[in-house]
């Protein structure tokens, strides 16, 4: 996704600036998916079920990769009416990810907001483990407000992810105005004021529950994903409670999230 617009409002999203970019540099703009996983893989290697696997680090992260390859790949319309409008991508595996999935994105606009839904089956022949997400850039500056009600924010560790120590409780529902990324967990909701001046409300199903917050002075980005961040790292027994799945072949997964957006 590349716009989204009010007409009240203006921009909901941070708007990209032309047609073509990068895939590998993608602009601080817009939403894009995150599939087969989120965030930094760090050491651009994990292992699963016995098995050692590597991946090509991203350039900018010289030894991790970074939020999964789906969003770079060639994603085609599935169906398109006025109001919606469902895209996928039939990935196999290669050097960014030794797993066969199909990554899908269905958007639903109304009056009031956007409706997402995301899925992922695997298509190969064996287990794959994951999750995924969605990453908007809200345009909004740091003198606006931004709230999560996240109950827990998980330790960042050496890597700048959670490390797999416990969560901590989290009671101030207030994001700072300042640069951050955070790392939360057990939220219902967390919104956002843009330029426009509409506040935009962030919400998800339970196949969500953990969200990345991260803030700069251009934009603020409120990420609903499935699994903490460096979940591939954390020990194998702690991974399950931290959203990593695992699907077995033919199996989907399937979540949704909503942008209600209204007046500040």
């Amino acid at each position: 996704m590349t716009h989204l617009v009010h007409d009240r409002f203006g921009d909901i999203l941070v708007p990209t600036t032309g047609p073509e970019f990068e895939p590998l540099n993608w602009p601080k703009a817009g939403g894009y998916p995150l599939f087969p996983y989120h965030n930094k893989l760090v050491g651009a290697a994990f292992s699963h079920e016995g098995r050692h696997y590597e991946v090509l680090p991203h350039p900018a992260m010289v030894t991790d990769a970074q939020h999964g390859p789906a969003h770079r790949g060639p994603w085609h319309v599935v169906s398109q009416e006025r109001d919606r409008i469902e895209l996928a991508v039939d990935y196999r595996a290669d050097a960014d990810w030794p797993f066969d999935f199909r990554a899908v994105q269905r958007f639903l606009m109304s009056d009031d907001g956007l409706d997402v839904e995301l899925s992922m089956t695997n298509t190969g022949s064996v287990s794959m483990p994951g999750g995924f997400g969605w990453h908007p850039y809200f345009a909004t500056r740091f003198e606006n407000a931004a709230v999560s009600d996240a109950r827990q924010i998980w330790p960042i560790g050496e890597a700048g992810i959670p490390s797999g120590k416990p969560p901590d409780d989290r009671a101030d529902e207030r994001l700072p105005g300042e640069g951050f990324t955070i790392f939360l967990s057990d939220w219902q909701r967390a919104s956002a004021v843009t330029n426009g001046g509409a506040k935009v409300f962030v919400t998800a199903g339970p196949e969500l529950p953990h969200m990345v917050a991260h803030r700069t002075p251009a934009y603020v980005c409120l990420e609903p994903v499935s699994h903490v961040a460096g979940v591939f790292g954390f020990p194998s027994d702690k991974q399950h409670a931290a959203g990593l799945f695992v699907l077995q072949p033919g199996k989907e997964r399937t979540a949704r999230l909503r942008l209600s957006i209204g007046p500040a």
